[in-house]
């Protein structure tokens, strides 16, 4: 077998169609990574407003103990009553009162002696917030941070004034991580492919901080938002696990980048092949050879593949590795059954095929396109059990024409079948789509057509018919004697 040698032109081709899919490739990735940024958007919001949700309904329970200083006058009567109350709620550690920034009063005081004659706006850590609030009158949340009567928690300090002067400090303490086990945004990012940090500056040592965390600190290309809680400033870190280049769509552009310049150069390769075989038919060329030229010209059709239906298959197949994997398989095993049938239709001598092996590149065909189009595709198989050989490429395209040119217009959709009977000596084969369907002698010259009837000219006892009008679907007929299979033996 002659190895097939391209020519300069046909190189040139090649590195042509390769720049220009690989920049199709570069702005797909680049779109994929935009989309990709703005799901990291959604979800540093949606982290951010559940922290704030969470932690605001705890912390603002300190304006209950203002109101009961307030009603006493700066008196802590009735403070264990209230106190309880509040502690009932889950995940907070204790309530506190500080007059005078001393703390004199805490609920429940098991476990909590430790913090009884703090000074809350002393060089402890966490009381720079304790001074910020009474500084600005406002109810300023600390922490993460170490606590005086042990453990680690988050605290909600609210300054008192009464008549105009400092009365003290009411305080709520959280405990820490507990209390941010109710953001499940941050749990389900693992399946997203998503890692998110939650995290501040610690004002008393300056240093990173990290709060809640999927794997660590936040990776390179993180999106980050900062936001404000009690006059505490937070970040949620929201970045991607893997980098751009270990998507499995960018190396399936790429692969099919290279697939589609080969094929584009191996078409011109074949077409100046088929132009020198016609010079030399036309100067008295011996039959082999213009059988050569039909082969050739057999082989260019073939490695014409249709780009549009292959990047709307891959970028279909993009889309269902995340949200539907095992479709994404058996989307991938398909397009690699309907693109091996193609390919290896190119090295059939004879040009003749299983009928079976022709109807799996059918079914893989439908089956992309059912993904695709959705409920709009309805396939029908009647097939009865016959092994017998055909000529390659007489039925996949005709079910092809029928689903792009039929069923794909149409809103609603609509129904191919394909149906197998034995007629005496012949093999009947009956392509139905309940499409638009035409008038004959619109589509009498059309290219595919004329493809298939000069394929099946070349073997005895095969034909075509079609039968259509406008408004009622197209049949097409495709009958095969049943002693072809002797002519591939031979």
């Amino acid at each position: 077998m002659k190895r097939m040698r391209l020519s300069p032109k046909a190189l040139g081709v090649f590195f042509i169609t390769l720049i220009l899919f690989l920049g199709i490739t570069a702005l797909i990735e680049v779109s994929r990574q935009y989309r990709e940024k703005e799901q990291m958007k959604y979800i540093a919001s949606t982290v951010s407003a559940q922290t704030y949700e969470i932690l605001s309904e705890k912390l603002s329970k300190a304006e209950t103990l203002e109101a009961l200083i307030i009603k006493n006058n700066g008196g802590t009567e009735d403070f264990d009553k209230v106190a309880e109350l509040i502690v009932s709620g889950d995940r907070i550690r204790n309530v506190l009162l500080a007059p005078g920034s001393v703390v004199t009063n805490v609920y429940p005081l098991e476990d909590n002696e430790k913090v009884l004659g703090v000074d809350l706006t002393g060089t402890a850590p966490g009381n720079k917030e304790a001074v910020y609030s009474i500084k600005n009158d406002a109810l300023t949340m600390a922490g993460p941070f170490e606590l005086a009567e042990g453990g680690v928690g988050i605290a909600g300090r609210l300054p008192i004034h009464l008549n105009g002067r400092f009365w003290g400090i009411v305080a709520v303490t959280l405990d820490y991580p507990e209390v941010l086990s109710g953001i499940n945004s941050i749990q389900n990012l693992r399946d997203q492919g998503f890692g998110c940090e939650l995290w501040r500056i610690n004002p008393d040592t300056g240093a990173h901080q990290t709060i809640l965390s999927t794997d660590g600190i936040a990776k390179d290309h993180a999106f980050n938002l900062p936001f404000s809680i009690f006059n505490a400033e937070w970040n949620v870190s929201v970045y991607p696990k893997a980098p751009w280049y270990a998507h499995v769509s960018v190396w399936l552009y790429v692969a099919a980048s290279l697939f589609l310049s080969m094929a584009a150069a191996v078409d011109v390769s074949r077409v100046h092949t088929i132009q020198l075989m016609d010079r030399q038919i036309s100067e008295g060329s011996i039959r082999e050879l213009q059988a050569q030229v039909e082969r050739d010209r057999l082989n260019v059709l073939l490695t014409q593949i249709n780009s549009h239906f292959f990047y709307h298959t891959l970028n279909a197949i993009q889309a269902l590795i995340v949200l539907e994997p095992e479709k994404a398989y058996k989307m991938t095993e398909d397009f690699s059954r309907f693109l091996r049938f193609k390919v290896d239709s190119i090295g059939i001598g004879r040009g003749l095929v299983p009928f079976k092996d022709e109807m799996r590149s059918v079914r893989a065909y439908a089956d992309i396109n059912a993904v695709l189009m959705g409920d709009r595709l309805n396939m029908v198989y009647d097939l009865i059990d016959a092994e017998f050989m055909i000529p390659v490429l007489t039925i996949q395209p005709v079910v092809e024409n029928a689903i792009v040119h039929g069923i794909t217009p149409l809103v609603g959709g609509g129904t191919v079948r394909v149906s197998l009977r034995k007629d005496g000596a012949f093999f009947e084969v009956t392509v139905e789509d309940s499409g638009e369907g035409f008038a004959p002698v619109e589509k009498e010259g059309g290219i595919g057509l004329t493809n298939i009837r000069a394929r099946l000219e070349k073997h005895r006892d095969c034909s075509i018919t079609i039968e259509s009008a406008p408004g009622k679907g197209t049949k097409v007929t495709l009958r095969y004697p049943e002693d072809l299979s002797r002519e591939y033996r031979e």
